[in-house]
Protein backbone atom coordinates (compact mmCIF):
# COMPACT_ATOMS: atom_id res chain seq x y z
CA UNK A 1 0.00 0.00 0.00
CA UNK A 2 2.45 2.56 0.70
CA UNK A 3 4.85 1.65 -2.33
CA UNK A 4 1.31 2.46 -4.39
CA UNK A 5 0.98 5.37 -2.85
CA UNK A 6 4.84 6.62 -3.23
CA UNK A 7 4.51 5.45 -7.01
CA UNK A 8 1.31 7.54 -7.47
CA UNK A 9 2.91 11.03 -5.64
CA UNK A 10 6.08 10.26 -8.16
CA UNK A 11 3.89 10.49 -10.89
CA UNK A 12 2.04 13.21 -10.24
CA UNK A 13 4.96 15.21 -9.39
CA UNK A 14 7.09 14.48 -12.71
CA UNK A 15 4.34 15.12 -14.88
CA UNK A 16 2.85 18.62 -12.92
CA UNK A 17 6.61 20.01 -14.04
CA UNK A 18 6.04 19.07 -17.32
CA UNK A 19 2.64 20.59 -17.30
CA UNK A 20 4.19 24.07 -15.91
CA UNK A 21 7.16 24.06 -18.00
CA UNK A 22 4.03 24.52 -21.21
CA UNK A 23 2.47 26.86 -19.71
CA UNK A 24 5.37 29.01 -19.31
CA UNK A 25 6.71 28.50 -22.86
CA UNK A 26 3.84 28.81 -24.60
CA UNK A 27 2.86 32.24 -23.86
CA UNK A 28 6.77 33.24 -24.61
CA UNK A 29 7.28 32.14 -27.95
CA UNK A 30 4.04 34.20 -29.08
CA UNK A 31 5.25 37.25 -28.14
CA UNK A 32 7.65 39.40 -29.75
CA UNK A 33 9.87 41.80 -26.97
CA UNK A 34 11.54 45.10 -27.67
CA UNK A 35 15.23 44.75 -28.49
CA UNK A 36 17.90 46.48 -26.72
CA UNK A 37 18.25 49.73 -28.59
CA UNK A 38 14.63 50.38 -28.21
CA UNK A 39 14.94 49.88 -24.40
CA UNK A 40 17.85 52.04 -23.91
CA UNK A 41 16.00 54.72 -26.08
CA UNK A 42 13.14 54.29 -23.69
CA UNK A 43 15.87 54.32 -20.82
CA UNK A 44 16.95 57.94 -21.75
CA UNK A 45 13.46 59.17 -22.85
CA UNK A 46 12.17 58.85 -18.50
CA UNK A 47 15.48 59.91 -17.48
CA UNK A 48 15.23 63.14 -19.64
CA UNK A 49 11.30 63.52 -19.08
CA UNK A 50 12.28 63.00 -15.23
CA UNK A 51 9.55 59.61 -15.07
CA UNK A 52 12.48 57.30 -14.24
CA UNK A 53 12.10 56.54 -10.49
CA UNK A 54 15.47 57.30 -8.62
CA UNK A 55 17.35 55.65 -5.67
CA UNK A 56 17.21 56.90 -2.36
CA UNK A 57 20.83 57.92 -3.08
CA UNK A 58 19.47 60.70 -4.89
CA UNK A 59 15.62 61.33 -4.05
CA UNK A 60 14.81 64.45 -4.17
CA UNK A 61 17.23 66.36 -5.70
CA UNK A 62 17.70 69.47 -3.63
CA UNK A 63 19.05 72.63 -5.22
CA UNK A 64 22.31 73.98 -4.45
CA UNK A 65 21.82 75.95 -1.11
CA UNK A 66 22.80 79.61 -1.40
CA UNK A 67 23.06 81.84 1.67
CA UNK A 68 21.56 85.33 1.50
CA UNK A 69 23.17 86.07 5.27
CA UNK A 70 26.62 87.03 6.48
CA UNK A 71 28.04 84.93 9.18
CA UNK A 72 27.59 87.95 11.50
CA UNK A 73 24.21 88.35 10.86
CA UNK A 74 23.34 84.45 11.80
CA UNK A 75 25.05 84.69 14.97
CA UNK A 76 23.34 87.93 15.79
CA UNK A 77 19.92 85.93 15.14
CA UNK A 78 21.47 83.10 17.47
CA UNK A 79 21.97 85.40 20.04
CA UNK A 80 18.25 87.15 20.05
CA UNK A 81 16.34 83.39 19.67
CA UNK A 82 18.77 83.00 23.08
CA UNK A 83 17.79 85.74 24.44
CA UNK A 84 14.06 85.62 23.60
CA UNK A 85 13.47 81.55 25.13
CA UNK A 86 12.89 81.08 21.28
CA UNK A 87 15.37 78.01 20.70
CA UNK A 88 14.36 74.97 21.06
CA UNK A 89 16.23 72.92 23.99
CA UNK A 90 17.50 69.34 24.71
CA UNK A 91 16.00 67.24 27.29
CA UNK A 92 19.11 68.10 29.55
CA UNK A 93 18.02 71.14 29.55
CA UNK A 94 14.28 71.34 29.71
CA UNK A 95 11.85 72.97 31.15
CA UNK A 96 14.74 75.85 32.62
CA UNK A 97 13.62 75.77 36.14
CA UNK A 98 14.89 78.84 38.29
CA UNK A 99 17.57 77.66 40.86
CA UNK A 100 16.02 76.84 44.32
CA UNK A 101 16.50 78.58 47.09
CA UNK A 102 14.99 77.99 50.54
CA UNK A 103 13.43 79.82 52.31
CA UNK A 104 13.99 78.16 55.60
CA UNK A 105 17.20 78.16 57.73
CA UNK A 106 19.16 74.52 58.26
CA UNK A 107 18.17 74.92 62.05
CA UNK A 108 14.48 75.07 61.08
CA UNK A 109 14.54 72.02 58.34
CA UNK A 110 16.55 69.98 61.75
CA UNK A 111 13.79 71.37 64.22
CA UNK A 112 11.14 70.20 61.36
CA UNK A 113 12.62 66.96 61.21
CA UNK A 114 12.72 66.63 65.22
CA UNK A 115 8.90 67.49 65.15
CA UNK A 116 8.44 64.86 62.27
CA UNK A 117 9.84 62.11 64.04
CA UNK A 118 8.12 62.53 67.65
CA UNK A 119 4.94 62.78 65.23
CA UNK A 120 5.01 60.91 62.22
CA UNK A 121 2.26 62.19 59.35
CA UNK A 122 3.19 60.89 56.15
CA UNK A 123 0.20 63.65 54.58
CA UNK A 124 1.72 66.62 56.80
CA UNK A 125 4.93 66.15 54.80
CA UNK A 126 3.06 67.75 51.64
CA UNK A 127 0.99 70.47 53.30
CA UNK A 128 2.15 73.88 52.49
CA UNK A 129 4.09 73.11 48.68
Amino acid sequence: MNTRHLLFAFALAATSGAVLAQNVSAPAQGMQGKTRAQVIEELKQARADGSLSVSDYDYPRQPVFVSTKTRAQVVEELKAARAQGLLTVSDADYPKLPAFVSAKTRAQVQAELVEYQKHPDPQGLYRGY
